[in-house]
């Protein structure tokens, strides 16, 4: 999701959160990170088109390998043994088909979509928690503003990996993912082929 608007101090539970939530309105989405329940604004359009990219090159290599996994947007996840942690990233990939509950308990990729109001120790937080779920392989972190991600990956015993040009391949082997960073981008002005009148210039 997008920037903090809101956020209720304290070391709050999953279970406290739950029935802190039953009580909001329908439309405004809130998440658990560290103990503090966090209400996020709408995201961006820039912000929600990056996340539909990242989904649909996932799943489209997923299905290609014929792999038993499911890329989704915006679920809600939690880690084993972690009580006060139910955030809500921006992409998911979960074995299996898409259930009726909210929250995964099983995942093997997450990412979030940076917008210009998360603070670097709030990303900080929920990565770290990320990489404490044992089927994990994945963290990515992707900026809506500029052309940057970020990787940590599980097989190298979560080494950083930093992409900031539009031609980087992004290459996720498990998945048999490999595309270029700026696919990511489609349709933003992020876009590195975008409008097509300057893609077409470049190649003439």
């Amino acid at each position: 999701m997008a920037a903090r608007a809101q956020a209720f101090p304290g070391d709050m539970q999953i279970g406290e959160f739950l029935a802190f939530l039953k009580h909001r309105p329908k439309e405004e989405y809130w998440q658990l990170v560290e103990g503090i329940a966090i209400m996020m604004n709408p995201p961006t359009q820039v912000h929600q088109v990056i996340g539909l990219n990242l989904r649909d090159l996932f799943q489209k290599a997923i299905e290609l390998r014929g792999l038993d996994l499911l890329a989704i947007n915006e679920s809600g996840l939690r880690v084993p043994g972690v009580a006060n942690f139910l955030p809500r990233p921006d992409v998911l990939v979960i074995p299996g088909i898409a259930t009726y509950e909210v929250y995964a308990d099983r995942f093997v990729m997450v990412a979030e979509v940076l917008s210009p109001s998360n603070t670097k120790s709030l990303i900080a937080q929920k990565v770290r928690r990320y990489k404490q779920h044992p089927g994990n392989l994945y963290c990515l972190v992707i900026d809506s503003r500029r052309t940057w991600l970020q990787m940590h990956s599980r097989r190298s015993d979560w080494g950083l990996v930093t992409l900031d040009n539009p031609a980087d391949i992004l290459e996720l082997p498990e998945f048999g993912l490999r595309c270029t960073v700026g696919e990511l981008y489609r349709r933003t002005p992020l876009d590195p082929g975008w409008p097509p009148e300057k893609n077409r210039a470049r190649s003439s």
